[in-house]
């Protein structure tokens, strides 16, 4: 179905999406502090910097929320310095306010979509063959609850992929979306268990593959997330959708 998406993967839940020679980066700048998941490696940092292999191209910038495993403001700022790019998404809250991010974007006329409830749905046609849709979610776990948090519905032409990030699956059921063919969903491990079993998810996605990100690397698995998603996978039905998992720093799979 048309030419594909090549997806990539850079540490954690970020991801490089390649289309038509048009790169965008998903949750992939942030630091290393205040979580427990696999950082984003100094060296791939300078390249990111730098432009160099497999960065030498990013025209758009897009974060699912504010945690430190997702999005550092002063890292981006740090990367706007270096690099130019068509536009950024990201969500409006205080915390990227006080880090001088939104002045940084504004003084430089860097186009930006600020998400919040006004923009919730909103469907932004950025290139001929490239839409961005973000809507509000709930974060999982009840702490995080007050945590601005988005998923991202990207169209590359006919392959409609969904992106969840840190979703609630226990409140989300995804209905604005649901007569939506998706090429494919990215789940986090937690996600994926979830839908093995068959159960707290209550809703409904229509989608031809599910792909597992947001996975610590080897060396980085205190959490033990690994060993559990094998096992995981093991028990997935064979009539269930086809699974791809991106574990490994810049793993890739095409769409």
């Amino acid at each position: 179905m048309g030419e594909k998406l090549r997806v990539t993967l850079i540490a954690n839940a970020g991801l490089l999406l390649e289309y038509q020679g048009i790169t965008l980066m998903l949750d992939g700048i942030y630091g290393k502090e205040g979580h427990p998941f696999s950082n984003l490696r100094p060296e791939v940092w300078q390249r990111m910097l730098a432009g160099e292999q497999p960065f030498q191209k990013i025209d758009y910038l897009l974060f699912s929320h504010a945690h430190p495993d997702h999005f550092s403001p002063e890292m981006t700022m740090e990367f706007l310095r270096h690099r130019t790019v068509k536009g950024i998404f990201l969500p409006q809250t205080g915390a990227v306010t006080d880090s001088g991010l939104t002045a940084y974007l504004r003084e430089r006329r860097i186009p930006c979509v600020p998400l919040s409830a006004q923009t919730d749905h909103a469907v932004y046609r950025v290139e001929p063959g490239l839409t961005i849709r973000a809507f509000t979610t709930k974060h999982l776990d009840k702490k995080f609850q007050g945590v601005r948090h988005f998923c991202y519905l990207l169209s590359f032409g006919e392959k409609n992929v969904l992106f969840t990030a840190d979703v609630d699956y226990t409140t989300e059921d995804f209905d604005a979306i649901r007569a939506i063919p998706l090429r494919a969903v990215f789940v986090n491990p937690l996600f994926f268990g979830v839908l093995r079993r068959g159960k707290f998810f209550h809703g409904h996605l229509n989608t031809q593959s599910i792909c597992i990100y947001h996975v610590p690397f080897s060396e980085d698995d205190s959490l033990r997330m690994r060993p559990v998603l094998a096992h995981e996978l093991v028990e997935w039905p064979p009539e269930k959708q086809e699974t791809f998992v991106l574990c490994d720093a810049f793993q890739h799979i095409d769409l």
